[in-house]
């Protein structure tokens, strides 16, 4: 399934009169290192009960930046419209990735390239070296992944190639979508897949009033196709992770 950034008419109603060139501003600039960092106003929770991983390096993890009403107590339902206030922005390269992280979201994506799986656990492939071309390269691929076919290996090259050559047309930090430039809350029926993985996962476990930072792999944002507006404009690139502020404004059923 395709989405847009929220919500499929969100995009039409946006996107539809314009192209769209994600900007960066001074409260955006922030390496994405720090985003990650935890703060004084909490720690970093994985959004995925049964995750065999450390919280830091859940695919998607929840930061609390303001508590929710003492009041609501409650966290709404599956099938509640809630309504939030949000700003999203471009995450870090894949560099931050692990070899897991490399393999889930890249790795097997790829046609015909899955069968790669053991090599690049055994040379220990993770978002360094897949993001370095001084490293990442033919002879690399060839002789210590073993891949003999010379199509297959440039074509591996080529598409490692893609992920170097998004650093610079989508800078880190810059914002792809705010709710509030709009200055309208944007609402949805939680537990549906109307939205993103992430944006479902993350307003399930907050209260009304709360305001809260979610960071995500590309898996559980626009994958591997990303997301573009209806003119074909890149507006989230393939495999990248995103970062939202959420503030959950309502919830009713």
């Amino acid at each position: 399934m395709k989405y847009s950034l929220l919500l499929p008419c969100l995009c039409c109603l946006v996107y539809s009169t314009c192209s769209f060139t994600p900007s960066v501003t001074t409260t955006t600039r922030t390496k994405f290192d720090s985003i990650l960092k935890a703060t004084k106003e909490g720690e970093w929770k994985s959004l995925l009960p049964e995750t065999e991983v450390a919280e830091e390096d859940s695919p998607v993890k929840k930061l609390v930046l303001q508590q929710g009403n003492d009041d609501d107590e409650n966290v709404p339902p599956r099938g509640s419209t809630v309504e939030i206030n949000y700003v999203g922005i471009l995450g870090g390269s894949q560099e931050h990735w692990s070899v897991d992280d490399v393999i889930e979201c890249w790795l097997q994506s790829q046609q015909g390239l899955s069968i790669l799986e053991e090599p690049f656990r055994s040379m220990n492939v993770d978002g360094t070296v897949l993001m370095d071309p001084s490293k990442f390269t033919e002879e690399f691929v060839a002789k210590d992944l073993g891949v003999s076919n010379k199509i297959q290996c440039k074509k591996t090259i080529m598409a490692a190639k893609r992920l170097w050559n998004q650093l610079e047309e989508f800078p880190e930090g810059a914002e792809f979508d705010s709710s509030s430039k709009r200055e309208k809350s944007f609402s949805f029926v939680l537990g549906e897949g109307k939205v993103i993985k992430a944006m479902d996962l993350v307003v399930a476990t907050m209260r009304v009033g709360e305001k809260a930072r979610v960071v995500c792999r590309s898996d559980y944002g626009y994958g591997s196709e990303g997301y573009r507006t209806v003119k074909g404009d890149v507006v989230v690139p393939p495999f990248r992770t995103l970062c939202f502020d959420i503030e959950l404004v309502s919830s009713s059923l």
